[in-house]
Parts: C-alpha cells; sequence; structure tokens
C-alpha cells in the first residue's frame, strides 16, 4: 500500500517502528512493517479524524514495544555475554601483543557478536586500534626524555659536543596522552556494559 493512501499518524506510526527495528534482519523488519500496515489501514481509514487514529495507535502499543517483540527473548539472553563477547572484548584489549593478529581476530568477533549494535561495534573497533599495547607504545614514545646534542664550534672547526635532556611533554600532551592510555579500557568497559 502505498504511504499517500495512509492516515499521516499511521505514517509517521510505521517511520518509529522503522526507525526503532534498525538492528532487527531486513526481511524481518519488512515483514513486521508490511504487517502492522495491512493492520492499521484497515483499522484506520486515511480520512480518520487525528483523534481516532491516535485512539487506535494507543492501542496497538508503542513502536519500541512492537519491534522488542519481535526479538527472540532466549536467543537474546543467550547471545549476549557469552564467551565469544568476553573474548572479543580480552583480544581487543590484549590481542596487538600477538603481533596484532589476537587484536585483529577480536575485531572479527566483536562483528560477528550480535549482542552489540553498529555503533557499539564501531566504538570498539576504532577507539584506539590495537588496544592496550598500542597505548602503551604510544605513552613510551611520547613521554620519554629526547636527548639533544649541543655542540659547541668556532668556525667550521667542533670543539666539544654533550647530550642534553630535553624538556619532557607539556602538561596538556601529558593529560591527553592518559586519556588515550585510558581510551581501550574504556570502549572495553562500554562494551562489556552494552552486551549485558
Amino acid at each position: 500500500m502505498s504511504t499517500s493512501t495512509l492516515h499521516p499518524a499511521v505514517a509517521e506510526y510505521l517511520q518509529k517502528v522503522r526507525r526503532a527495528g534498525r538492528d532487527l534482519p531486513r526481511e524481518r523488519l519488512r515483514e513486521l512493517l508490511a504487517d502492522l500496515e495491512e493492520h492499521l489501514s484497515a483499522e484506520i481509514p486515511a480520512d480518520a479524524s487525528d483523534e481516532q487514529a491516535r485512539e487506535s495507535l494507543e492501542r496497538f502499543g508503542e513502536p519500541r514495544e512492537i519491534v522488542d517483540a519481535e526479538r527472540p527473548e532466549s536467543g537474546a539472553r543467550h547471545e549476549r555475554r557469552g564467551t565469544r563477547e568476553w573474548a572479543a572484548i580480552f583480544l581487543l584489549l590484549f590481542g596487538f601483543a600477538a603481533a596484532g593478529i589476537g587484536w585483529l581476530a577480536g575485531v572479527i568477533l566483536l562483528w560477528s557478536s550480535r549482542a552489540w549494535t553498529v555503533r557499539d561495534k564501531v566504538i570498539g573497533t576504532l577507539f584506539l586500534p590495537g588496544g592496550l599495547f598500542a597505548s602503551a607504545a604510544l605513552l613510551l614514545l611520547a613521554g620519554g626524555q629526547a636527548h639533544k646534542e649541543m655542540c659547541v664550534s668556532r668556525g667550521n672547526a667542533v670543539l666539544r659536543c654533550t647530550h642534553v635532556a630535553s624538556s619532557g611533554p607539556s602538561t596538556i600532551v601529558s593529560v591527553a596522552l592518559v586519556l588515550l592510555a585510558l581510551t581501550p579500557v574504556l570502549s572495553a568497559v562500554y562494551l562489556a556494559r552494552r552486551a549485558a
């Protein structure tokens, strides 16, 4: 049925269901929307008053509740916080130590799990790729004292050279480095909470 033959409140309701069900399998969402459209168009004619449409839609329930009813409860519970999810979180944090292959395996486990939304998976993948190993490497590179060589010369002849430690990173840079080091830990905590 075309949305132009639907009551505007019904069309808006179906849009809310579509947004709420973005994480459902595409075919399942399509079937749900088709069923709803059929029932709603039969119950709410296009020329119904806004009051009648609102009352009928309230009987159908909130779009989020309708979408939640389409999720298999037992399957969703078993999907969440299983071995795959904990392994993904562990490998995202520590997997880079295994020549980076562990971290890559963590990313694969993350994306193959249904316990997280696409947004969660993007956060787990992109918030400092490499996990704690990459954070530690960045801290060591930036936090270590750099040495400069100071030479005294007269004309073209160099009289003597000494090694002088340069000042470390500024306070702002130090705080930024600490925050950068915490990023993989925070994203791991985020993923663990989202999978709960």
